[in-house]
């Protein structure tokens, strides 16, 4: 009889899940734990609007693993679509061996079996880059669907930047015409979140912490022509510097007095965390970077009056919408979008030529 249980994950496990998070920091040059304090389920229900996670328990080790594929509604080719995303595959460090992924697929393939889901890798992440390219049988298909850029723009550089006239917080009355322009711009791109802007404010946990006020509109001769969004998530969701390649620790101390000249973020002390906002729910009428461009100054001025030291954003990196945040002083981080399934046959229509949108404050 197996000394392991693999079951579905229930709301005391919180402790359990946010022990494992912390013992399982993301390798690289730059090493980042993803803390979900102070519930891990608060953050798991802004991933997924119908969360499902699953836990390995081991007697007298508690947690030792865990994986997310829960679903939420996408734009696909178009249509609104319920699609599973896959996250937080963790094992801990001290059962990373033997057959205790083989044992965490098999429940996995169980629920996966006539399905597809979206997943995210970080380019640095090597051990699971590794493990999508072995070739084991228990493990879907991994079909490159795309590269994503994210970019965490540094606001260290305090800005005189003047009010638009044109650009203003949004206002319940905006909601009908916000729903409207969302709908058919997010639509031209792949994966790009639904939302239900009638249900911002209200206890959807899917909305956690979010207000009208919080989303920006740009309105040109009366018309909304761009629109975005910002997120602070702290209050559930944390990104921990854990630690730095030995080379980079030791030439952390020159890179950041190079930073009070250049503006770019500095490194911060290890076992600190990361303070900026998310900014999210890009929408510009006819993806144009001029539009975008100017929405953008007020959405840096507003975060840095927020004391947010930077402001993270998500990018297919075919996006034009890229090239207007890469302008400004920022590191970026590389990542690989999947589909995977056990029936590629599935995803044979799945339009990947489209630009896609990976909406980083869901991930």
């Amino acid at each position: 009889m197996s000394s392991y249980c693999i079951r579905p994950a229930c709301t005391q496990d919180s402790a359990g899940l946010l022990k494992l998070l912390a013992a399982t920091a993301q390798q690289g040059s730059i090493r980042l734990t993803f803390e979900r304090n102070p519930d891990y389920f608060y953050a798991a229900a802004v991933s997924s609007q119908r969360p499902e996670i699953w836990v390995m328990e081991k007697p007298g080790h508690g947690i030792i693993g865990t994986f997310s594929i829960g679903q939420r509604r996408v734009f696909i080719n178009g249509q609104p679509t319920s699609v599973r995303y896959g996250s937080d595959l963790r094992i801990h460090p001290d059962f990373q061996g033997g057959r205790t992924l083989y044992r965490l697929f098999g429940t996995y393939r169980q629920q996966m079996q006539n399905e597809w889901m979206q997943t995210v890798i970080l380019d640095e992440n090597r051990a699971s880059l590794s493990t999508v390219g072995s070739g084991r049988n228990t493990l879907p298909q991994y079909l490159p669907a795309g590269m994503f850029t994210t970019w965490l723009i540094s606001l260290r550089r305090k800005k005189n930047i003047a009010d638009d006239p044109l650009i203003h917080p949004a206002r319940t009355g905006d909601i009908a015409e916000m729903q409207a322009f969302f709908d058919r711009e997010a639509a031209s791109k792949q994966f790009y979140p639904c939302y239900d802007f009638s249900r911002i404010g209200s206890d959807d946990p899917y909305y956690r912490n979010i207000k009208i006020s919080d989303f920006f509109i740009l309105r040109e001769h009366g018309e909304i022509t761009a629109l975005a969004g910002l997120w602070d998530q702290k209050d559930f969701k944390q990104t921990r510097i854990s630690g730095y390649a030995p080379l980079l620790h030791h030439l952390r101390p020159f890179y950041n007095s190079l930073t009070w000249l250049t503006g770019h973020l500095a490194l911060p002390a290890v076992n600190s965390l990361n303070h900026y906002q998310m900014l999210h729910s890009v929408v510009v009428k006819n993806n144009d970077p001029g539009r975008f461009a100017r929405l953008l100054r007020t959405l840096r001025k507003t975060a840095q009056q927020r004391n947010a030291l930077a402001l993270a954003c998500g990018f297919d990196s075919r996006d034009p919408l890229l090239k207007i945040v890469r302008r400004h002083p920022g590191h970026a981080l590389k990542s690989r979008n999947f589909i995977a399934t056990y029936q590629p046959e599935l995803v044979q229509k799945l339009d990947l030529t489209r630009l896609q949108y990976p909406e980083i404050s869901r991930l």
